[in-house]
């Protein structure tokens, strides 16, 4: 129900208000009545009323003061205003504030009504994009935690993401992981505190991003000064998340972490900590553990990069190999079973990323990887369906690469033919695309046999040939017109590519 407010210095004319229609039924209730501006002023602030209907004419503040007020304010209710016919010059005057409907006096009951009728379903109509702006918002910046999570980020990135989302580098942080059935968007919108829990929680910022299916993440961030992110306060702060799913939901949470370079690390220790959770039905929170790091020695070096790299290169021969050599380190007696489960964790959360990366669906992959079915625990079982698991995707991503290969290339190249003429990097293009930049120019060698900068430079030269044939442009002009601010590196080029100086070139 939509909240009115009534001001008029007319004790008649408020009760020939509150009679005048049938309020309840056109979805409003009067939230308050004010003899003068000032009255009304300070019960605006105080009952947020969605529509004001004034007289224009009030003693100490008038009605025009009053509509001016809150036109330069965050809060900006809607205004019927009404007056006699001799201050029609004024009341024009405040319909340039965007009132939205003026009426004289004695008010008509069917014009009243019509009025009304109108600002409401023009409230309801704002309200409706503003929440459908708030969840775009909501959004962009939980694919802004997301991609500086989750991701490969460039320091460019990183830098810009950071000062979005106003994360410093002196920051606590920490990653809480939920997983629950009753997950959807609306907690992207971030959580919503009791009255008791919001003071304790008053300096800790959290940002909701997508963790996968039925997944979700919330990253807590404390100022340097700000409450310690430790486990006790975490565990009231995830009972008050609780009231908000209608059905169990699985918390898992990193240790705290100061500076933003730990970022990944806080969200890889909370999905270790959940895929380590024994019991998916228990209401205990899953913390993570810190295990002996020691151990990560007993991996040749690069071994987990290659592993990773025969997967996403469809490379079945390789991987097979190197899940061997992965395993027979496994069954040395010193490495712990949670361990083993962190790190295949780990490489399959590296894989989810990819996979969004090249635009398949991560959700589906992390459904039937996650929670896994087999753990350290029977190590044979595991080898089997580990390598299982990774030889599947390791063949979509070997088909992903063969049916996105020509679009994907196809709409860089178009890309560049739109904007060669302008400083342009492969990041630049990847970035538009939404792809890996690594994976873009891998791509483009692969089907041109040729770098992205050598193909630019080619393209570039190519169309300076023709305005060097068809133009009289000198060739400084010409340089600046295919994309080099030196002159000096496109004489260069030129010259690689044709054997020739520019100026040779256009003597013919």
């Amino acid at each position: 129900m939509l909240k009115v407010l009534f001001a008029d210095d007319e004790p008649l004319m408020l009760e020939g208000l509150r009679f005048l229609v049938d309020w309840e039924e056109l979805d409003f209730e009067v939230c308050g009545e004010a003899l003068d501006g000032e009255d009304a002023l300070q019960l605006i602030h105080s009952t947020r009323p969605d529509l004001v209907i004034t007289d224009v004419r009030m003693p100490v503040i008038d009605g025009l003061e009053l509509i001016k007020t809150f036109a330069e304010s965050d809060f900006q209710p809607k205004f019927i205003i009404f007056s006699g016919y001799a201050d029609f010059e004024y009341a024009k005057e405040a319909l340039r504030y965007g009132v939205s409907n003026y009426l004289t006096k004695p008010l008509d009951e069917k014009e009243l009504i019509e009025a009304l009728q109108t600002v409401a379903e023009q409230i309801r109509a704002e309200r409706k994009l503003a929440s459908r702006q708030e969840l775009i918002a909501a959004l962009i910046q939980a694919e802004n935690v997301s991609r500086l999570l989750m991701r490969e980020n460039t320091a460019e990135e990183v830098e810009e993401a950071l000062k979005a989302l106003d994360i410093h580098p002196g920051s606590r942080i920490c990653c809480v992981l939920a997983q629950g059935d009753s997950l959807d968007s609306s907690h992207l919108r971030g959580p919503v505190y009791s009255m008791s829990a919001k003071e304790m929680f008053r300096n800790i910022t959290v940002y909701p991003f997508m963790a996968g299916s039925h997944k979700h993440g919330y990253l807590l961030v404390s100022p340097p000064e700000g409450p310690e992110l430790e486990p006790m306060l975490l565990a009231s702060w995830i009972d008050e998340m609780r009231s908000q799913f209608s059905s169990q939901v699985l918390f898992s949470a990193s240790l705290e972490h100061q500076g933003t370079a730990f970022l990944k690390a806080a969200y890889h220790e909370a999905l270790e900590a959940e895929v380590l959770q024994p019991d998916l039905n228990t209401s205990e929170i899953g913390f993570y553990q810190k295990q002996n790091k020691d151990q990560m020695a007993l991996l040749p070096s690069g071994l987990k990069k290659s592993l990773l790299q025969s997967v996403t290169e469809g490379q079945l021969e390789p991987l097979s190999s190197q899940l061997s050599d992965v395993f027979t380190i496994f069954s040395a007696d010193s490495t712990s079973s949670a361990w083993i489960d962190a790190f295949l964790s780990n490489i399959k959360a590296e894989l989810l990323r990819e996979i969004d990366v090249r635009g398949g669906d991560p959700a589906l992959w992390a459904d039937k990887w996650f929670p896994p079915r087999v753990t350290a625990c029977c190590l044979p079982l595991l080898e089997r369906q580990t390598k299982e698991d990774l030889h599947e995707v390791a063949e979509w991503f070997a088909s992903a690469d063969t049916n996105q290969e020509d679009t994907l290339v196809t709409a860089a190249i178009d890309y560049v033919r739109a904007h060669y003429q302008e400083k342009l990097k492969l990041q630049d293009i990847a970035k538009y695309l939404h792809v890996n930049s690594a994976y873009l120019g891998q791509r483009i060698k692969k089907r041109y046999g040729i770098s992205f900068n050598e193909f630019l430079h080619k393209y570039r030269i190519e169309k300076a040939k023709k305005l060097l044939c068809r133009t009289d442009m000198c060739i400084s002009d010409i340089s600046e017109r295919v994309g080099y601010a030196d002159a000096d590196l496109f004489a260069a080029k030129f010259k690689a590519l044709n054997g020739v100086s520019p100026s040779v070139y256009k003597k013919g």
